[in-house]
């Protein structure tokens, strides 16, 4: 071939060449540019989670109810430890136990086996000098209830929940409320997981210099509650008094404060450990307070009392014959305990009387009952938006037109409806209140780690549910109830003027109203001129000869306000002997 010829034979080559590659790196760098950035990164870059620690949930005063706890476990390599058996005796040495224990432990097929947790920082550190190699030492932490069984219903209980982040190969494991404050509040309490980004080599160590800036965890904000720890275990132990006393199927108090509508303690039987996971069942984790409805009884009677003085279809001196115990209405008897005859509204409160305050409802009319019923707040839920706890019901109150002929006898006594212990509370709250229904309040701050406020719950007034004119005559009639001459004797507080409300309502089984099965309940609170606390019990089914609710839930009262007005450091009034007339 001719030189010239040649030469530009290899030259068109070479052009040929670098044409080719200067395309591909034009294709490289201008078209595939991120894609092959992104895949480099990929490559030599590995994302680390690093966990929020979980904030806290503290009483009214600051005291830990829930907390998240360091926690060091200890794993073993069993296919390592089969091939080096000498570390196996320095490991029960550190860890205090027995070689023949720990090699009875050991599986070669299992190459994370847990044999301790909760070691020190001290024994973590023995380890790593130790230089083990079929040790692994992992941190987590381990929710931590220092009551116990205390607030267990309040608070709730987390689970351990495995989540990846995106962008990251490695699991984090974070807690996740279920229930209670843990459940409601669980997106303040959790905090916000950080990033540790590194550079690694081809053998995928880290190279310290090429650190990439990290992204720090943010941890969980503290919860404060408004229950008042001190006043919560005077509860607790009143409740297991009166369950030892009366084997109860269910109970449940709750103290509040009826001028802000805050929750100082809230306790129901059976109830769980939540330090404990194996050992409770589901059914005894329910807030029974603000899950389970009943049918009040004579509690419900301030209703239509409350109804009738606001509206002045009556007044305390008015009188009602109460048909010397027994009145027939609808076709239907209605009984009295006793055979009153004529009594004024302030006896007919007082003595609970049934015909009394049927004929009281007969007078007011059904759309009155009803109404006012609602205004109590009765028939719906009483929490509302943020802060409020899982599980509440609405109870039960039919619209008129599904009332029979009896309703308006029946519903005013506290049948035919079904309420919560909290409504209860709510309902006599209001009263206490001057007729301000408030809605109620478990949460009162959201605070951060330097303990500024990050979130605030203020009390709100649902509505104006009586006049306070009429809320102070209904305290008048309230206090005769807990006199010698009313039904709640026993819940007298020495040194107090209290006013309340006794309940004794017959139990439906199988679809009737049993003559051996009751609820008893009673609802006070103090001073009754100017109420700081209120006091809502319900004993389901006491067992025994004693069933009504002021020789059961009346005394329980009277030793659970005196504790805690002693713990709210109230100034014991000279009492006034204010009686009702005979």
């Amino acid at each position: 071939m001719n030189p010239r010829r040649r030469i530009m034979a290899v030259s068109f080559v070479f052009a040929f060449c670098l044409t080719v590659v200067s395309c591909k790196l034009i294709w490289i760098q201008l078209v595939k540019q991120e894609s092959y950035r992104a895949e480099a990164i990929r490559c030599h870059t590995r994302g680390e989670p690093v966990p929020a620690q979980r904030g806290s949930i503290l009483d009214v005063s600051g005291r830990v109810l829930a907390q998240s706890m360091p926690l060091i476990e200890v794993h073993l390599d069993g296919k390592i430890l089969a091939q080096e058996p000498k570390e196996l005796p320095v490991i029960a040495s550190i860890l205090g136990v027995s070689a023949e224990w720990l090699k009875g432990q050991v599986d070669p097929e299992n190459r994370y086996l847990k044999v301790a947790e909760g070691i020190s920082v001290e024994t973590e550190g023995k380890l790593k000098a130790s230089k083990l190699r079929s040790v692994i030492t992992e941190r987590k932490t381990a929710r931590n209830y220092p009551n116990g069984s205390e607030t267990a219903q309040i608070l709730g209980y987390v689970n351990s929940m495995e989540v990846t982040p995106v962008g990251m190969a490695k699991p984090l494991t974070v807690e996740v409320g279920e229930a209670g404050v843990e459940k409601s509040m669980d997106r303040y309490l959790r905090g916000v997981a950080g990033e540790r980004r590194i550079i690694q080599d081809v053998r995928r160590r880290e190279i310290p210099y090429f650190r990439l800036s990290d992204r720090p965890a943010r941890d969980g904000y503290h919860v404060v509650l408004t229950v008042d720890q001190g006043i919560q275990h005077v509860v607790e132990r009143e409740a297991d008094a009166l369950v030892e006393k009366y084997q109860p199927e269910t109970l449940q108090i709750v103290v509040l404060r009826p001028s802000t509508g805050e929750i100082l303690a809230m306790v129901s039987r059976p109830t769980f450990d939540p330090n404990q996971r194996a050992t409770y069942e589901s059914w005894a984790v329910k807030n029974r307070i603000l899950a389970d409805t009943y049918e009040p009884g004579s509690t419900f009677k301030i209703v239509t009392v409350a109804a009738a003085l606001n509206e002045k279809v009556a007044d305390l001196n008015s009188t009602f014959f109460c048909e010397n115990g027994e009145m027939f209405y609808g076709g239907s008897s209605l009984k009295d305990h006793e055979d009153y005859g004529m009594l004024t509204l302030r006896e007919v409160v007082a003595k609970s009387s049934n015909i009394g305050m049927a004929k009281l409802a007969i007078q007011l009319g059904e759309e009155k009952v009803h109404e006012y019923a609602r205004l109590f707040g009765f028939g719906q839920k009483t929490q509302r938006g943020e802060g409020a706890l899982p599980g509440e019901e609405g109870g039960l109150l039919r619209p008129i037109r599904r009332w029979s002929k009896l309703s308006i006898t029946r519903i005013p006594m506290g049948y035919e409806v079904a309420a919560t212990n909290l409504q209860m509370a709510l309902a006599y709250g209001a009263i206490a209140n001057g007729g301000k229904r408030m809605e109620p309040r478990i949460i009162k701050a959201v605070v951060d780690r330097d303990n500024r406020v990050v979130l605030q719950f203020l009390p709100k007034v649902v509505c104006q549910a009586i006049q306070p004119e009429a809320a102070e005559k209904m305290v008048e009639a309230l206090r005769g109830v807990v006199s010698d001459q009313g039904t709640a004797e026993g819940a007298q507080v020495p040194g107090y003027e209290v006013a309340g409300k006794t309940g004794t309502a017959r139990k439906v089984v199988q679809g009737d109203y049993a003559k051996d099965k009751y609820r008893a309940s009673f609802i006070g609170f103090l001073p009754a001129e100017k109420p700081e606390f209120l006091v809502s019990i319900m004993v389901d089914e006491p067992k025994g000869k004693v069933y009504y609710g002021g020789l059961v839930a009346g005394p329980a009262f009277k030793n659970i306000a005196t504790q805690v007005a002693e713990q709210l450091h109230l100034n014991r009034g000279a009492v006034v002997a204010r009686r009702s007339s005979p």
